[in-house]
């Protein structure tokens, strides 16, 4: 019988270097854009029990403000969009007012589930869609001319597929929420609210 192996370890060596100080110029985004307070209160005013998302960075401050807000609303973390329509819809069933949250390209993704529950089995979702990679210059402008697909897109494919969505900009916009959350009820089907610009941090 063979004696048993030994499998030794060595143990990682650390060497300690310096730290060097980096200054990095960052370029803001021009003034503009919805806020998350008003977003939150929007969700709030909807009646909205849970956001179900796949972290989109164009809506980071809303998520931060989700997380810090106490009670209320609970945030829901998912590792796809479709497993978090799926999600939403299973608490929808069970009585509860959740919210979809993702990126644009993630929403390309979840498009047959999208057809298979909202559409086939009118459950009522309102999804908020970050315009990833929209650019600076395409802000004012509609989202259409923008030069990256992921973007432009968007609105075309929504109006083959019968889906009504509302562009939310800036914080005037935010109102159109509740446009959609009636509509969403009214039809039993989707409404998508496009963020087209990086949610601001107040």
């Amino acid at each position: 019988m063979a004696a048993p192996v030994r499998v030794l370890f060595a143990a990682p060596q650390f060497t300690t270097a310096k730290r060097h100080r980096m200054t990095v110029a960052l370029t803001p985004n021009p003034p503009g854009g919805p806020s998350a307070s008003a977003l939150w209160s929007a969700l709030r005013d909807a009646g909205t029990s849970h956001v179900v998302t796949v972290p989109d960075f164009v809506q980071f401050a809303l998520h931060d403000k989700l997380r810090n807000a106490g009670e209320g609303m609970q945030q829901i973390f998912a590792c796809s969009e479709d497993q978090a329509l799926t999600t939403a819809t299973g608490l929808y069933i069970g009585g509860a007012s959740p919210v979809l949250m993702m990126q644009n390209q993630g929403f390309y993704k979840c498009l047959n589930t999208l057809r298979a529950t909202c559409i086939d089995a009118s459950v009522p979702m309102v999804f908020l869609v970050g315009q990833f990679g929209r650019e600076i210059e395409n802000f004012g402008a509609p989202a259409r001319r923008s030069r990256r697909s992921v973007v432009w897109m968007i609105e075309p494919l929504l109006e083959a597929i019968g889906v009504r969505y509302w562009n939310v900009d800036e914080d005037e916009h935010v109102k159109r929420c509740a446009e959609a959350f009636a509509h969403a009820k009214a039809t039993e089907g989707p409404a998508v609210v496009l963020i087209g610009r990086h949610v601001t941090w107040n």
